[in-house]
């Protein structure tokens, strides 16, 4: 009979113990976003002119998309500017294909993917995966855009329109899955 309790005694301990497991944080307490790193990847498509200098480099278009994202955060009121209790850490990247136009002279719409990690503390919530799209514009904007390209005028003076427009999309699809 003894026994029977000491082993009855152990596996209620053992179950207790088994029990008791790290609750994942719950994305319903994110309110808010830190840029913890940011990785955007360039590459060009075939047309592009080799040693040209006349489009942003990796380092410009970092910066463009940092600037935009930054920017988008702010405007809606869900950028934090450390981590904390209610703040998403956000690993960003960015696979970033520059095509041309006009013999590597004038940019067509660029084709992108991207991947934003969010953790909190050191658990990972979720993650926001695109593949393989082109920045869309509203409509009128969109009009401008396409007259732009087809007559072969959207060159490294417009190239930080598509980082902005492929920013807000990105903070949009974050509100969106965080219900903010």
């Amino acid at each position: 009979m003894r026994i029977r309790n000491v082993i009855l005694c152990v596996f209620v301990a053992l179950v207790g113990c088994a029990g008791q497991v790290d609750k994942a944080p719950d994305a319903n307490t994110i309110h808010a976003f830190y840029i913890k790193k940011l990785t955007v990847n360039l590459t060009e498509s075939i047309e592009a002119i080799p040693g040209s200098k006349q489009f942003s480099s990796q380092d410009k278009l970092s910066k463009d998309f940092a600037y935009a994202i930054h920017k988008y955060l702010m405007e809606e009121g869900i950028y934090a500017s450390k981590p904390g209790p209610h703040v998403g850490d956000l690993v960003i990247t960015i696979d970033y294909l520059r095509r041309y136009k006009n013999g590597g002279r004038a940019l067509s719409r660029p084709l992108i993917s991207h991947k934003v990690i969010v953790y909190q503390g050191n658990q990972e919530v979720t993650q926001l995966v695109q593949k393989n799209y082109t920045p869309l514009y509203g409509y009128f904007k969109a009009v401008y855009v396409n007259i732009e390209r087809a007559i072969h005028q959207w060159n490294e003076k417009d190239e930080h329109v598509d980082a902005d427009n492929i920013s807000e999309s990105l903070v949009d699809d974050l509100e969106k899955k965080f219900d903010l």
